[in-house]
């Protein structure tokens, strides 16, 4: 994968993560790291290994997984273009949480675990804008707690469109998200592709949603006037 400073630099701007850092701040972040890639179906990191990096990514999309009993997967988030994983273990010092496997070709800016704390030792403003990306990622996952226990499958499903859609900023009566699998979403909302399978049909005849090749529409006023 080949991206300039620049272009990474203008990335960072658009990160919801990293648009309030300076610029200064932002290029000594760049230049700490290096740029990798892994193919569509690549596990980046595992659950229980030591975490010796943190990963932003510059392209292409991820999801982060645990297994369950019997393997079954659980799918705790999708990643994508401006996101970052693997901080967790940074800064406790504990082993990684979770697994992150490639969905789509991914680009990602890679930075050793010593030289990132040192930065934060030297750009506590940065350390502030993780707190706050934090915060906002244990909000989410008690939305996402909410749901999977008051909710039925469809109210689940448009539930978790809604906060893929509201990650990557977009809001509105009518809401795009990429497509993703069936069984991706049915480890999202703790249910069967078959169930999943059935309720998007159910969705689609009712008017709630739209398909296409490559993304989901949610109507909103739809699911507001039901």
């Amino acid at each position: 994968m080949n991206m300039s400073l620049k272009e990474i630099e203008m990335l960072f701007k658009r990160s919801p993560v990293f648009s309030g850092i300076g610029r200064d701040d932002i290029v000594d972040l760049i230049r700490l790291g290096d740029v990798r890639s892994w193919s569509r179906g690549s596990q980046i990191i595992s659950e229980g290994e030591q975490g010796e990096a943190l990963y932003i990514i510059l392209s292409g999309k991820a999801k982060v997984t645990l297994y369950g009993e019997g393997g079954k997967e659980i799918v705790l988030s999708m990643i994508g273009e401006g996101d970052f994983f693997g901080e967790m273990s940074l800064l406790d010092g504990e082993p990684r949480s979770a697994n992150v496997e490639v969905v789509r070709d991914i680009g990602c800016l890679v930075i050793k675990r010593t030289n990132f704390l040192d930065y934060l030792k030297e750009h506590p403003s940065v350390a502030v804008q993780l707190l706050i990306y934090q915060t906002m990622r244990l909000r989410e996952a008690d939305r996402k707690i909410g749901g999977l226990a008051l909710l039925g499958v469809c109210g689940r499903i448009a539930h978790t469109f809604i906060g893929i859609a509201r990650k990557e900023g977009k809001g509105s009566d009518v809401v795009s998200i990429d497509r993703i699998t069936h069984e991706d979403i049915a480890a999202m909302i703790g249910s069967s592709r078959e169930v999943v399978s059935r309720a998007l049909k159910k969705m689609s005849e009712e008017g709630y949603i739209g398909v296409e090749k490559d993304t989901f529409t949610l109507y909103m006023g739809e699911i507001d006037e039901h």
